[in-house]
């Protein structure tokens, strides 16, 4: 595709961000996340309409703050100290206008302590800090939007993380975003249905959950979910104390950041452990 629009726009269009940045550019955005520049003076009013029909038009801000957290998201790695978690909206094809009232809606409906990142003219960030929005607030609040604004889309709801790196977490969860059905749907069920049909996504999952863990964590996630997250089985077949098995639950969900005692929890993890 980006072959065929660089025959097409010549030397109008450029992939080099220093050079699409400029305010004489439009900047679009492929499915495959790659980003590219035309020339704004090149685009007829015909071509607008079809660019926004294989691509998505990349939000150019003048402010500080959204210009701030673009480049910080396009990183390799960028470490977060304090505590964040990711809302990501997706939805069809929407003009400039809708976008700008669709943002000014969720800005009243999140915390104030929350940042809203629009990405491209469908796709929009909001990262949270302290007060979260509950599952059920943001299925309501779904359903209103594709009311009010007569559009469908989907909602992916991040990872809690007490710090790390946002920028890696960022490309993984917009990954799954892509493959999500039209709904609201949780991190853990979106990337664990990522890892089993991408192999790097998969790597890169395993690296971080299951390779720093030691074998007696490794062993501790196996027994847990055979025993369908039966404490007193898991302990028994262990030859562990209870407390001794609760350290060590407590202990998996502070390296991992992942709750092993419920459903959604273990079933990725053990998920990543058999394909590790």
């Amino acid at each position: 595709m980006l072959q065929q629009l660089i025959s097409l726009f010549k030397d109008q269009l450029s992939t080099d961000p220093t050079v699409y940045c400029m305010d004489n550019y439009s900047v679009y955005q492929l499915a495959d996340g790659l980003r590219f520049g035309i020339k704004s003076s090149a685009l007829s009013g015909r071509e607008i309409d079809l660019l926004n029909l294989i691509a998505e038009r990349v939000v150019v801000s003048a402010s500080t703050d959204t210009t701030y957290w673009h480049q910080r998201l396009e990183l390799s790695s960028a470490v977060e100290h304090e505590p964040f978690r990711m809302t990501h909206f997706l939805f069809n094809q929407l003009d400039d206008r809708t976008t700008e009232d669709l943002e000014q809606l969720l800005t009243s409906f999140f915390d104030s302590s929350s940042i809203f990142v629009p990405l491209t003219t469908t796709r929009l960030l909001v990262i949270e800090r302290d007060e979260l929005v509950s599952e059920h607030d943001l299925n309501d609040l779904f359903t209103a939007l594709q009311s009010d604004f007569l559009t469908d889309g989907k909602v992916l709801i991040g990872q809690r993380r007490v710090n790390g790196d946002i920028a890696a977490q960022f490309r993984l969860e917009q990954a799954a975003l892509n493959l999500l059905p039209f709904r609201v749907e949780r991190f853990l069920p979106a990337l664990t249905r990522l890892a089993l049909l991408s192999e790097t996504v998969r790597d890169e999952l395993t690296n971080r959950f299951i390779a720093p863990l030691e074998p007696e964590s490794r062993e501790t996630i196996d027994a847990f979910c055979r025993a369908n997250l039966n404490v007193s089985l898991t302990a028994k077949h262990l030859f562990l104390h209870r407390n001794s098995l609760q350290y060590r639950l407590d202990r998996l969900t502070e390296q991992t950041e992942i709750d092993i005692r419920s459903f959604e929890g273990a079933a990725f993890l053990y998920t990543l452990l058999l394909l590790a």
